[in-house]
């Protein structure tokens, strides 16, 4: 068995994947590089195949329809051999020795969740930043925690998670296809199955920001502004089923925190269009139904300017 499967779901990424690919390959035979081709019209399958046939004991090429991010994770988890599981996007890639610590660390780690940290590296400039240097005050770097015992601490990133893939598929759940936004899904969804998660002191995940089209302008998400509130519904739908199935408080408590922090983003994205009649009767209807239906979600948004 393999000790990690990575997940790179790609969409025509020509022009960023030979990079992304390259930097994992480091990890050698201890991984398994899943490429998930998502439906691609440029050289992208190409690409991958290269890769199959050069390095066919370490990647595996999978063609499909388009599916959208989502699709394409889920196709990487349905096809992982790995112990644990993580995603790297197509125009990201991960900083080598920081990658290569983590693979050394994971089967010793025996731990649900290994977390490390990311840059984020701006196109233009190339220029790297953190977002946040120690997951909470305090942290004591390779100690394995009782996830309870930091669920209200700190949050954990998709760029951050590693995960045993066990763990995500025991959950049962899908993240939601043809969608933007579904990051937040995938590190929700396992949150009340994890018991363990371990902590290191490494930059491991390189976070490109500013490419032209990235989902994560405001451009896009005014755009796009259905596809977070599909994600968000679809949150709030799993946050009421763990609910109901008398789910430990700690974890429901993580995933309040989680799903706030989505529905403050997307009340940002409303308060960012021209004001109008229709978009406050939309802001008031949702501010309603949030607060009347998940009240210990709606009073866990912290964002001042929301």
């Amino acid at each position: 068995m393999k000790i990690l499967s990575i997940a790179v779901p790609c969409y025509n990424s020509e022009a960023y994947m030979e990079k992304c690919i390259d930097s994992l390959l480091v990890g050698g035979e201890e991984v398994e590089i899943l490429i998930v081709d998502d439906g691609s019209k440029d050289g992208t399958t190409e690409i991958a195949d290269r890769y199959q046939e050069k390095y066919p004991t370490i990647v595996k090429a999978i063609h499909q329809e388009n599916k959208g991010h989502g699709g394409a994770v889920n196709t990487g988890v349905e096809n992982a051999t790995g112990l644990y599981f993580k995603v790297v996007d197509s125009d990201d890639w991960v900083n080598e020795k920081g990658f290569v610590t983590l693979v050394e660390n994971l089967e010793k780690a025996e731990a649900d969740i290994v977390w490390t940290n990311f840059f984020w590296v701006y196109e233009q400039t190339g220029k790297r930043s953190v977002q946040n240097r120690h997951p909470f005050q305090g942290v004591e770097y390779g100690r394995k925690y009782d996830f309870h015992d930091v669920a209200e601490k700190t949050f954990v990133k998709m760029h951050s998670m590693t995960i045993r893939t066990e763990l995500v598929r025991r959950t049962g759940m899908r993240i939601d296809e043809n969608c933007y936004y579904v990051d937040v899904e995938f590190v929700m969804y396992p949150i009340p199955e994890v018991r363990t998660i371990v902590f290191l002191d490494e930059f491991v995940y390189m976070y490109r920001l500013g490419r032209q089209g990235q989902s994560m302008t405001l451009e896009k998400m005014r755009k796009n502004h259905r596809n977070h509130e599909k994600v968000l519904k679809s949150l709030l739908k799993y946050y009421r089923k763990k609910e109901s199935e008398g789910t430990d408080r700690e974890y429901l408590v993580y995933l309040e925190k989680g799903i706030a922090n989505v529905l403050s983003s997307h009340f940002k994205i409303y308060l960012s269009f021209p004001c109008s009649v229709k978009m406050c009767h939309r802001l008031r209807r949702m501010d309603g139904k949030i607060r009347e239906c998940y009240p210990n979600i709606y009073n866990s948004v912290e964002n001042k300017f929301v």
